[in-house]
């Protein structure tokens, strides 16, 4: 049995499992200009964090609007692949745990955390020392913004489920999922199959209820300021699959 926080599921798994792969795979994962059209809200010219760059599908727009964005991602085959613009938009992308992150106190105004990246942080008290760091690394009143799912209520019918991702003529891609519900995670593989053999994309996340972030977020120091179910702004309720969090450093 793979335990938490072991080199199988380390910080950098999810990257590396994906890099070949990512912009073909997610490019419509979320939409990356409402995205930024979110963050600019918060006013001109930030000094932007974003955790889990990747290959800059996100931080692309965002520096285009005039943000300095500074980019981390502990996968250095995302990094081989980012697709950061020209100084002085960009900063720099930078190899790093987000439980560790190797920047100063205050740097920041924001930081943005999205499309379940906060859940990769696997390790048990991963997410909650995340958030710490977050925190540390933002001006008093900066915002850290989380987009996360909201969780399905325990379902044993979902606890080990076997689903194709996508077919053509070529290659098949199955996705299977184990969910260990009483500690909140699930355990998955895409599995590639085509001419050329077998490919395994290994994967695992710990996933929060909205209440749980709330909770780890005020013993980091935040207070929760908005939620949304999307980033268009849509008012959030219980019913809701998909939360954009802001919380505020105070």
């Amino acid at each position: 049995m793979v335990e938490d926080g072991s080199p199988d599921f380390g910080p950098a798994r999810y990257g590396d499992s994906f890099a070949d792969v990512y912009d073909e795979w997610y490019d419509d994962v979320s939409d990356a200009e409402a995205t930024a059209t979110f963050v600019d809200r918060f006013g001109p010219s930030q000094r932007l964090l974003e955790l889990g760059v990747g290959t800059g599908r996100l931080s692309t727009p965002l520096a285009n609007r005039g943000h300095w964005v500074t980019g981390i991602d502990a996968s250095l085959a995302m990094l081989d692949r980012w697709n950061g613009v020209a100084e002085p938009l960009v900063s720099m992308a930078v190899g790093a745990d987000m439980a560790v992150l190797p920047f100063a106190d205050g740097l920041f105004d924001t930081v943005l955390v999205a499309t379940n990246t906060l859940f990769n942080v696997n390790q048990p008290g991963g997410q909650a020392n995340c958030l710490a760091e977050c925190h540390r690394v933002l001006r008093l009143g900066g915002r850290l913004i989380v987009e996360a799912m909201v969780p399905a209520p325990p379902d044993p019918h979902l606890d080990r489920l076997v689903t194709t991702r996508s077919l053509t003529v070529d290659t098949a891609v199955l996705t299977a999922t184990v969910r260990d519900a009483a500690n909140q995670e699930i355990t998955g593989q895409h599995i590639e199959i085509s001419e050329a053999g077998i490919r395994m994309r290994p994967w695992k996340i710990r996933y929060s209820t909205p209440a749980q972030l709330d909770e780890m977020a005020e013993i980091a120091g935040f207070r929760l300021g908005d939620r949304f179910a999307d980033w268009d702004e849509t008012p959030y309720t219980d019913d809701d699959s998909n939360a954009v969090s802001v919380f505020v450093a105070v």
